[in-house]
């Protein structure tokens, strides 16, 4: 039996969360309000909601669930809470199966390696990570890439133990062999470093770097060691030629949202910026979402960075949301980390959330 709209004179008029449920009793849709009356109550009044979804949602809903809260802050928050636990059919949510791929660095190791991880959820192994990347075939590129550009290992733990002489990849100078002391202890943590620097985007740091310790080797006569050093220095002055610069947007470490919909159907591209490089782009499609695109952004921000590890100074959105400064607040308190979020109004930053 249809929801009655007469039911609505009893709703409470203080700030909430409201969950639409179907005959099954499973929850359809959640929503916030500042005023629940007269938010639920647009819903059902002719004509004031046009969305193409609104027919099917009220078809479907037999209750409408309130839970009162104290501010919109709480409210935003068992929002969320909310939608990851039911995943609602009409909210726009991020999978929990989906498997991500990123480059960690082990950095608590003596001796770091760069490693692919797959990972549900949360990665469960402690190190540096870099990433997600948006395909398994783009996080290869990278991985190899790095393993040209810096000689360090990349056996597992138990062989590193088991060695008793370098393995084939010394001798094309794609390892400097810690396992059997062909190398020094700074001379690794250089590369270690300088491979961090290269997944952050810090050419121009990782160069003088290398630079300085190409010197230092070439002063002490250990001119294998300083072509070593050399032949990473070129390898990167070439890839950082190749690399698009987005440095004229004036932000070092963004993340751009960009918002696309063709009827039911919603299309979120972000764009991730770090050290004025675009370094990736992620996008994600929803099917059936009812949120407005207000809703469905800030749904996404609490859905999406609180599990992030690689957050950016700064989200560009494409547009003004009035809880801005709630949701930062939020994201401050998840990520102990402070997050800008701006809406560009003209310029090149504008551009970047022109998907």
């Amino acid at each position: 039996m249809p929801f009655d709209p007469d039911l609505l004179k009893r709703f409470p008029k203080e700030p909430g969360v409201y969950l639409m449920k179907n005959q099954k009793r499973e929850v359809v849709y959640v929503g916030k309000a500042k005023h629940l009356k007269k938010r639920v109550k647009q819903y059902f009044a002719k004509g004031r909601d046009t969305r193409p979804m609104i027919p099917y949602l009220l078809n479907e809903i037999e209750t409408i669930e309130t839970i009162v809260v104290e501010n919109e802050k709480e409210a935003l928050l068992v929002e969320n809470t909310l939608i990851k636990k039911h995943k609602p059919r009409y909210n726009a949510t991020l999978k929990d199966d989906k498997t991500f791929i990123s480059l960690m660095i082990n950095h608590h190791h003596q001796w770091p390696r760069i490693q692919l991880i797959r990972y549900k959820g949360k990665p469960k192994l402690k190190g540096l990570y870099f990433g997600p990347y948006t395909s398994a075939f783009a996080a290869r590129q990278t991985y190899e890439l790095l393993t040209k550009l810096f000689p360090l290992r990349q056996c597992s733990d138990e062989e590193l133990k088991r060695r008793t002489r370098p393995c084939l990849l010394y001798g094309i100078k794609r390892c400097i062999a810690p396992c059997v002391d062909l190398c020094s202890k700074g001379e690794y943590d250089s590369f270690v470093d300088g491979a961090t620097q290269f997944l952050k985007g810090k050419d121009t740091e990782i160069l003088d770097s290398l630079r300085k310790e190409m010197q230092k080797a070439s002063d002490h006569l250990e001119f294998e060691k300083a072509g070593a050093f050399h032949n990473t220095i070129l390898q990167i002055e070439h890839v950082t030629k190749t690399r698009q610069i987005v440095q004229k947007a004036g932000t070092k470490d963004s993340d751009s949202i960009g918002l696309f919909r063709q009827g039911d159907e919603v299309i979120l591209m972000q764009l991730f910026v770090r050290e004025g490089k675009l370094v990736g782009s992620e996008h994600y499609s929803f099917s059936h979402a009812l949120e407005e695109d207000h809703e469905l952004i800030s749904s996404f921000l609490l859905q999406y960075y609180p599990q992030k590890r690689d957050l950016p100074q700064e989200i560009l959105l494409p547009l003004s949301l009035k809880n801005s400064d709630t949701l930062a607040e939020i994201l401050r308190d998840a990520t102990k980390k402070k997050i800008t979020l701006i809406t560009p109004e003209k310029g090149n930053k504008k551009g970047l959330v022109r998907l």
